[in-house]
């Protein structure tokens, strides 16, 4: 499902980004979802092109239910633990390599981008509702210097124009499952309590 969510994302600001800028782009897509390093660790974004990675999951732990619902279906006990709500943490990098000012105004795109769309639900993305999540939020996310470092470390490469967005929130839920229990089908009351 995150991998799914993030294509949709890359293809909305692909959308803006394309109708807004005449980048070089050759007939491929300007924005694409990718892995910014390949297996060797080394820096793999293709040329002309604003990749969005995934950098990090993290979970809401703030609303986290504790209960399990059970539900009896054709008499035999069903439960479903508690979702587990996650933010995620994306880049884009813009890669231009000849054409600095390209890379620079590509940025300026995906934060006008989310400026003007700063959440999307099922009404601006119905796909949404497919993968039962109601609404996603962006916020463009500063980090110091010192943690850009260990992000380029982590993409592969020197610092390029880039910005960090944290996504919230996606719900994942699995369907219910066997409790292994039965179903309770009669209470027997006893009493040693003697009336005076």
């Amino acid at each position: 499902m995150i991998g799914d969510v993030l294509g949709l994302i890359a293809k909305e600001v692909a959308r803006y980004i394309d109708e807004k800028l005449q980048l070089p782009v050759g007939g491929k897509k300007s924005v694409i979802l990718q892995k910014p390093a390949n297996l060797k660790g080394e820096f793999s974004q293709p040329d002309n092109t604003i990749s969005l990675s995934l950098i990090n999951i993290e979970e809401e732990t703030g609303i986290r239910d504790p209960m399990v619902p059970k539900q009896v279906i054709n008499g035999k006990v069903y439960k479903q633990n508690p979702p587990v709500n996650i933010n995620l943490q994306i880049i884009f990098i813009a890669n231009f390599p000849n054409d600095y000012t390209s890379e620079l105004n590509a940025i300026t795109k995906v934060i006008e981008f989310f400026q003007q769309k700063p959440f999307f639900n099922q009404e601006n993305m119905p796909d949404l509702k497919k993968y039962g999540i109601g609404k996603l939020s962006f916020k463009l996310n500063t980090v110091e210097l010192s943690e850009q470092h260990n992000i380029w470390n982590l993409v592969g490469t020197k610092y390029m124009p880039s910005l960090l967005y944290k996504i919230s929130m996606i719900t994942i839920q699995d369907s219910m499952a066997p409790a292994g229990e039965g179903v309770v089908q009669k209470v027997d009351i006893k009493s040693d309590i003697k009336k005076p």
